[in-house]
């Protein structure tokens, strides 16, 4: 099957020259090929010469094209949001989202089958959609949000996995306790052996994943019980990590994976944000926080443009600890915020766990966030996922 042949058409050189870095080798390069430009004359031109299977241009460029015969018979859709742009009578996309996603609603507005679904968590593929919790800076909160997330998540009746790869687990208080992890003694050591011994033979690990992680009643999801040393994950290669997180996706026991690093750059974290689906990256409204992000976007960009490309048309920055207002200048064009988090003064002072997961005010902010990923409610769990509460005592 042929590429979708897409045709871009933006004024903004600076806008075109990531887009088309992220069509070449991201996770649609494979299905789509684009064709951009920034004059109106050479746009019309080519489309005297040429049919694509879709136009995605601003206002200025479709305006004449439509009115010549040319325009008929060739799906398109708008570059914009302004009266303009609603004004041409055609779907109308944001230009400054993440790329994945303005890609994927190319895709089904082209009539592609590849594309995701807008509605539910997972892909077009089948497996379980990833979503990554990540910082380039220590302090903005991720663990936090992506506890609050999967008990989200959970609650509303996603089949949630809560991953977490950090090196020195901090959401381990979470994932103690009586009823957690009965049963599961072996855990996410043993799953990592038997996905090595499995790659060894050439195979796939056929094991239930309710033989390695259990339903955590407190947060709505499932996970591994946590580890009592970091040994495991220290030796976790970027092939380890594709693999421990493509057996979670291809797990019917799974709608969404929620998973958590580290700020620190190693293969674990890279892998992650590889493999992930879409990414939610943290920020706070903090100079040193904003400068030090900007110092790791500008290291990632001069070193791995492709992977940096990548990344963000595939993330989404949330700003945590808000207050009414931004107080500093965000540092790179790319950010602009997607959600704010509201700040919780009282959680200086917490000295239960339990607190950081019972906040109102967050939990509406979460919610919030969950309706903008278009994560919405799945009333009915599949019957794998009665088998797994069946058998790790608490899945319902």
């Amino acid at each position: 099957m042929r590429n979708l042949q897409i045709t871009l058409a933006v004024a903004d050189e600076q806008y075109i020259e990531p887009f088309l870095l992220y069509a070449r080798t991201g996770e649609f390069a494979k299905q789509v090929s684009v064709r951009a430009f920034s004059k109106v004359e050479a746009f019309l031109a080519a489309m005297g010469e040429g049919r694509p299977d879709f136009v995605l241009g601003e206002p200025d460029f479709l305006s004449p094209w439509l009115a010549s015969e040319g325009g008929k018979g060739i799906p398109w859709a708008v570059l914009g949001g302004g009266e303009e742009s609603i004004a041409l009578g055609g779907p109308v996309l944001l230009p400054f989202q993440p790329l994945n996603l303005l890609l994927t609603a190319v895709m089904d507005l082209a009539g592609s089958a590849q594309g995701s679904s807008a509605n539910g968590a997972l892909t077009s593929s089948g497996k379980a959609e990833v979503l990554a919790v990540y910082s380039a800076a220590a302090g903005a909160g991720k663990t936090t949000v992506a506890l609050n997330l999967a008990k989200q998540l959970g609650s509303r009746g996603l089949k949630v996995f809560y991953l977490n790869l950090e090196t020195v687990d901090s959401s381990v208080t979470f994932r103690s306790g009586s009823g957690g992890h009965q049963g599961q003694e072996g855990g996410l050591p043993e799953l990592l052996y038997d996905l090595r011994a499995a790659r060894e033979n050439g195979e796939l690990c056929r094991s239930p994943l309710s033989r390695y992680a259990s339903f955590q009643e407190r947060m709505k999801c499932a996970s591994f019980p946590p580890l009592d040393r970091p040994d495991e994950l220290l030796q976790m290669d970027q092939a380890d990590t594709t693999a421990l997180i493509d057996y979670l996706a291809a797990s019917d026991m799974c709608d969404i994976i929620v998973a958590d690093t580290d700020t620190e750059s190693h293969e674990r974290s890279e892998a992650l944000l590889d493999r992930a689906d879409r990414v939610l990256w943290m920020l706070t409204d903090d100079l040193l926080h904003l400068q030090k992000v900007a110092g790791w976007m500008n290291h990632w960009e001069t070193r791995q443009p492709e992977r940096f490309y990548a990344l963000l048309g595939k993330s989404h920055f949330i700003v945590n600890r808000y207050g009414d207002h931004l107080e500093n200048t965000l540092p790179r064009s790319e950010i602009r915020p997607f959600a704010f988090l509201s700040y919780i003064p009282s959680w200086k002072y917490v000295s239960r766990e339990d607190v950081l997961l019972g906040s109102p005010i967050f939990q509406r902010d979460i919610l919030a966030l969950c309706e903008q990923l278009g994560l919405g409610e799945r009333g009915n769990r599949s019957a794998a996922g009665k088998e797994l509460a069946q058998a790790a005592g608490g899945w319902q």
